[in-house]
């Protein structure tokens, strides 16, 4: 056999091994679920939920101000440390 030959050979079997493997999860997997209905639309439809409170919770603005306020106050106390360095670099950087 050439080369050539040889490789198409192989193809065909692979092909055919992936397909009879696919056959055989179709039949194995999917058919049981479509015989017991499980893919059924009587099912399918979504049952109705009470909710007891509001989906999305109402807002602390107050605690929300007090968080900002208190990064700004943790902001601003990094930058009083780092000033007389930033201060340095900048008499040290030619311009």
């Amino acid at each position: 056999m050439s080369p050539s030959n040889t490789k198409a050979t192989t193809r065909m079997i692979v092909a055919s091994f992936v397909a009879g493997a696919g056959a055989m999860v179709l039949v194995g997997l999917v058919a049981p679920v479509t015989v017991k209905g499980g893919l059924s639309i009587r099912e399918a439809f979504a049952a109705e939920v009470e909710q007891n409170r509001p989906v999305i919770e109402p807002l602390d603005v107050a605690a929300v101000q007090a968080q900002l306020a208190e990064a700004e106050r943790a902001v601003r106390a990094a930058r009083a440390t780092t000033d007389d360095d930033i201060a340095r670099l900048r008499r040290l950087t030619p311009r």
